[in-house]
């Protein structure tokens, strides 16, 4: 059985990993020219006269906008309707008890 050696190993390995590549979408504020990051996302229901404002959610949706903070916090429901803030900046998570 052929030994290999720690370095022929560790640049096997590096070049590996720098072949991969890597496309990171980065979402911008729906704002007209605005090139701000998006950290929310508004959607709303017409029927209902509903506007919601969530954390930014994992994918694009076509119905939606995302907001960076500059444009979020400027956010006002028209007249006669209701805005909904569900974002939740510091989510705890805990485990379910069981009964018994």
């Amino acid at each position: 059985m052929a030994s290999v050696s720690p370095t022929s190993a560790l640049k096997s390995t590096v070049a590996m990993v720098s072949s991969i590549n890597v496309k990171v979408m980065v979402r911008r504020c729906s704002r007209c020219t605005c090139n701000e990051l998006a950290s929310i996302t508004l959607t709303y229901q017409y029927s209902r006269a509903l506007v919601w404002i969530d954390d930014l959610t994992a994918e694009r949706d076509p119905h939606a906008y995302d907001l960076c903070d500059r444009h979020g916090v400027r956010i006002t429901a028209p007249s006669g309707w209701r805005l909904e803030d569900r974002r939740n900046r510091f989510r705890v998570v805990m485990p379910n008890r069981l009964a018994g």
